[in-house]
């Protein structure tokens, strides 16, 4: 018998045991207790756990797995008001930077779907319509504990902001036209430790999980659809080593990290002989609304708030009860009373107001 077979090898037959332990772990059916478990997880009646702890840990059960999804939920869903207010915030826009914005802002809204959709894919169900899952900002670190150099706030789109909006997006790699090279952030170790977990354990996916549609996602219905999935979210923020681009079909030229790099630097990324630099045409940042909190009586932003939270409440609905489709019009509610605020000088509100 070759050493090479599993009975003549110790090393191969005990990585084949924990292969086996572990898909015992993950391959339970997908139940209503399970279910349960995981809204009481995420609701706040159990702590949730920290990204270094995924990470450095490994993701060693399905309820881990499930609750690394809730976190990523949590994680897209925090950069999504402070884009959302600077891309409210502009006016005169010569160079057509509120698009820029808008792009990204409408991936990071994808990227926080299809973590929802991975989510229900193992068993598991969102949990967004309450006020815990809402960030509060300013914030030192973002949600699992990323500690942030910068407070990431509620801004115009102003260079400061853009900043912030690096720091956020800043590849787990050292990006191209960049001499020095920062310690990596551990968002991309996340992602990575999540995909390692699909790969070496192969959990049960559900093929009647409800999910909401993204498009030029396909369905989750393998644990390779599931890999693609967590790449492409990591891809379309970070890019990927040596280059920015990313797929043509994404809907944006380069990945988040580089668009908000040439509306920093104000000159547009091109590539000459081969070689990635800022060295494009120049860009003219915009004229900004300026805004900051209301303290008046009666809270003016009641309106949005009540917008916000039916919105939540909604999308929630669409991964557990089946037939429910996304509230478009309120989508466009949160836009137009957001930009209406902006307009008047106050800063949107993104916090829970209980149904009354």
């Amino acid at each position: 018998m070759s050493p090479n077979e599993p009975g003549k090898n110790p090393r191969r037959l005990r990585k084949m045991r924990t292969r086996r332990r572990y898909r015992r772990k993950f391959a339970a059916p997908v139940n209503r207790e399970w279910r349960c478990a995981m809204s009481s997880m995420t609701t706040g009646t159990s702590p949730m756990k920290t990204l270094r702890e995924y990470v450095e840990a490994r993701i060693l059960s399905r309820d881990d797995l499930r609750g690394a999804l809730q976190l990523a939920m949590r994680l897209e869903f925090a950069t999504i008001p402070p884009y959302l207010c600077a891309e409210w915030s502009v006016g005169h826009d010569p160079d057509h930077t509120r698009t820029v914005v808008h792009q990204v802002v409408i991936q990071e809204m994808h990227h926080f779907a299809l973590a929802g959709n991975l989510l229900t894919a193992v068993g598991g169900t969102p949990s967004i319509a309450h006020a815990d899952f809402l960030p509060v900002y300013p914030a030192n670190e973002l949600p699992g504990g990323i500690a942030q150099e910068r407070p990431v706030d509620l801004k115009p789109l102003v260079k400061d902001q853009l900043a912030v909006f690096m720091q956020i997006e800043h590849p787990d790699f050292p990006p191209v036209a960049r001499r020095d090279t920062p310690p990596p952030p551990t968002i991309g170790a996340f992602y990575d430790t999540i995909i390692e977990t699909f790969r070496e354990t192969e959990p049960a996916i559900d093929q009647n999980a409800l999910a909401v549609e993204v498009p030029l996602a396909p369905p989750i219905r393998t644990v390779d659809d599931a890999i693609e999935t967590i790449d492409r979210i990591k891809r379309e923020g970070e890019g990927v080593p040596g280059s920015p681009d990313v797929p043509a079909s994404e809907g944006t030229n380069h990945a988040h990290y580089y668009l908000f790099k040439e509306l920093f630097v104000q000159k547009r990324l091109v590539k000459v002989d081969g070689v990635w630099s800022f060295s494009g045409a120049p860009i003219t940042l915009p004229e900004v609304h300026d805004f900051m909190p209301s303290t008046a009586a009666p809270d003016l932003s009641l309106e949005f708030r009540r917008v916000l939270s039916g919105l939540l409440t909604s999308l929630e609905s669409c991964w557990t009860t089946p037939g429910t489709e996304p509230d478009l019009s309120a989508m466009f509610d949160l836009k137009s009373t957001g930009q209406d605020l902006i307009g008047r000088g106050i800063r949107p509100d993104f916090t829970w107001l209980d149904p009354s």
